[in-house]
């Protein structure tokens, strides 16, 4: 399952999210969007809900997340998203961290930026090596090697999973302050 979130509107609330279950044999099983809070706390929850209401939980081997954070700075929880649902999360980023500029953020912006940046913290990023260069990931309820092993089988080309990449995609396609959403187009 790859999660990625929608475009940022200035002011809103609430940012899209788009979850895509992908099978390894290129297969793509199903698409579902949601919301979290913008700058919230709420990212593990909602998708942990998204995906219990929906009929592929037993189909879900692991959920990629698209680096750290969501929705701005909605840093997912990983911790909670396995406890809520027993399944493996990755995350993975094709950008080098940098953990002192997120906290300078986080520092300047968020009266909770300290539990935004342990949540960050408690899961150090690991460096990937693969075909096209390296990428950062991080994971709980899965061994490094075996979420190493699940980003290399989802990465087609470049230095995102297939799964992360279409839920990125998919998501940036959808803009429902112009309507996307809303059959208005």
């Amino acid at each position: 399952m790859g999660v990625d979130d929608g475009p940022y509107h200035c002011g809103s609330r609430e940012t899209l999210i788009v979850m895509t279950l992908y099978r390894l044999d290129g297969y793509l099983d199903a698409v579902m969007t949601g919301k979290v809070t913008t700058d919230g706390e709420d990212s593990a929850s909602r998708i942990a809900d998204i995906l219990s209401n929906s009929r592929y939980l037993k189909q879900v081997r692991c959920i990629m997340s698209d680096g750290a954070c969501l929705a701005g700075f909605n840093v997912l929880d990983i911790d909670e998203l396995y406890e809520r649902t027993s399944i493996p999360v990755i995350t993975v980023s094709n950008e080098t961290p940098n953990t002192e500029s997120m906290m300078t953020a986080l520092k300047n912006n968020f009266g909770d930026w300290e539990r935004k940046l342990e949540l960050i913290t408690d899961h150090p990023p690991r460096e990937l090596e693969l075909g096209d260069g390296v990428c950062y990931v991080r994971e709980k309820g899965i061994t490094p090697e075996a979420a190493d092993d699940a980003v290399r089988r989802c990465t087609v080309r470049g230095r995102v999973p297939e799964p992360v990449r279409l839920a990125h995609m998919i998501a940036s396609a959808i803009d429902e302050e112009d309507g996307w959403s809303h059959g208005k187009r």
